[in-house]
């Protein structure tokens, strides 16, 4: 009896040790599995959210997860799952608000997101990232928490302050967190070296119209005059950064006012009168976001059929033959985006930004499209053109088979669905993509 104890004692222990000296001990269960199992051993559950086709995730996978130290670490203090967004993890994805990988987040058993982290960790980063997760369950700051508490203290300095840290360490987008602690902070003058450096050093998250931009503007000179010979390009350019930075939240948030003052803000910038194209494009995306979809069907359709009268196909072919032997010849340096450019320059610049255009407008118009066969004409004779471009590109197929889908053409979608994947190399994620509807249309058919 004892030599059975001493025997069932060093197989548990051999068997611990297998599992940590391998690394971190993925378990096979669904999420939802170990989010019970969670709250029944009172754990966190960590989720290592990842795609076949991301490369930072296999390396991951490959040398990081498999670390000694690693497994040590979060073995005995999380349940381990992988999810792969783009099948079973979809809902997971969208639910966490995963659109980058790899994503790692820690949740509790009910399902509550207390730590994320986006983009590939080293050995030490990733047992950080284990640390400061239960450290935020400890101290009663996890993300979610900090959200519900949000409107009853966004007038408290110090709980702003926790909560910017917070939102930056979850990559999350604290821009009204700082518009707000800026109007109420008494820690630091305006004109002051610190401000300027909070400034800088939060320069994603500024937008126009706001709290950081009045102070920026108001005490540019005074910063400009303390400022080190790197700062002063930094501020230089920090101007037109606010304004961009209100173009990508405008478009992250679909929010229809900050287009607006995007716009507005963009006219004023010296280069907007070189760019007359790009300002009739975001006027467009204004009115999708502001719901004037009638709107946005004739004035789409003015601004597609003026870019494809501008210039013959002839002269669009000669111009992008002209820009790729100017860029290899004069521009060219051997590097991994040197190499990219000369690849996009040989495609043609200029065909495909046209063809990235009617693809866009063409599902915009799509979404709202009535069952009159004009519009429908009017959406193919768009195509058409798009594809006397680039034969061997997928995206005019691809945007083919989805009309000829929503017009409940199934066997030619079908079709063009297929052709358009034959023209993708196989580890490319847009094939994945096409895959999975292909095989939705097929499905949806009865094959």
């Amino acid at each position: 009896m004892k030599k059975l104890e001493v025997l069932l004692v060093l197989m548990l222990t051999l068997s611990y040790g297998l599992v940590n000296g391998q690394g971190i001990n993925f378990e096979h269960i669904t999420l939802e599995e170990a989010l019970q199992k969670a709250s029944k051993e009172n754990k966190l559950v960590f989720v290592d959210v990842y795609t076949d086709w991301c490369g930072p995730c296999k390396s991951m996978a490959r040398t990081i997860f498999t670390n000694e130290q690693v497994g040590k670490s979060f073995n005995h203090q999380f349940i381990n799952v992988k999810v792969n967004a783009e099948k079973e993890g979809v809902q997971a994805a969208r639910k966490y608000g995963v659109d980058a990988y790899p994503t790692m987040i820690f949740l509790r058993g009910d399902g509550e997101m207390v730590y994320k982290n986006v983009g590939a960790k080293d050995i030490a980063g990733v047992i950080q990232m284990g640390k400061n997760a239960l450290e935020a369950v400890k101290s009663g700051y996890t993300i979610a928490e900090l959200k519900e508490q949000y409107d009853s203290k966004k007038t408290d300095e110090r709980f702003l302050k926790i909560y910017i840290e917070k939102m930056l360490e979850n990559r999350e987008s604290p821009f009204q967190a700082i518009e707000d602690w800026l109007s109420i902070q008494t820690e630091i003058k305006e004109d002051d070296v610190d401000m300027m450096e909070f400034l800088l050093n939060h320069s994603k998250y500024l937008m126009v119209d706001g709290k950081a931009e009045e102070i920026l503007y108001a005490n540019f000179d005074e910063y400009m005059d303390i400022a080190t010979r790197a700062e002063e390009a930094s501020l230089k350019a920090l101007k037109r950064g606010i304004v961009a930075n209100t173009r990508s939240f405008a478009y992250q948030e679909k929010d229809p006012e900050m287009m607006r003052a995007f716009i507005t803000n963009f006219k004023e910038l010296p280069e907007a009168t070189k760019n007359t194209e790009a300002i009739k494009g975001y006027e467009l995306d204004y009115l999708l976001m502001n719901k004037e979809f009638k709107a946005y069907k004739e004035q789409s359709k003015a601004y597609l059929d003026s870019l494809i009268n501008s210039k013959s196909l002839a002269q669009i072919k000669a111009d992008d033959e002209a820009a790729y032997l100017d860029y290899k010849e004069n521009k060219y340096r051997p590097s991994l985006i040197g190499n990219s450019r000369l690849k996009a320059y040989e495609k043609g610049v200029g065909a495909t930004k046209l063809i990235r255009t009617i693809d866009k407008m063409v599902r915009q118009n799509l979404r709202h499209c009535t069952s009159k066969k004009s519009d429908y004409k009017q959406l193919y004779k768009w195509i058409d053109y798009g594809e006397q471009f680039m034969p061997d590109d997928y995206m005019m197929d691809n945007l083919r088979s989805d009309v000829l889908n929503k017009q409940g053409k199934r066997n030619e979608a079908i079709k063009y669905k297929e052709l358009a994947i034959s023209k993708l190399p196989e580890k490319k994620k847009e094939r994945t993509l096409l895959e999975r509807q292909l095989e939705k249309m097929k499905s949806d058919k009865g094959e």
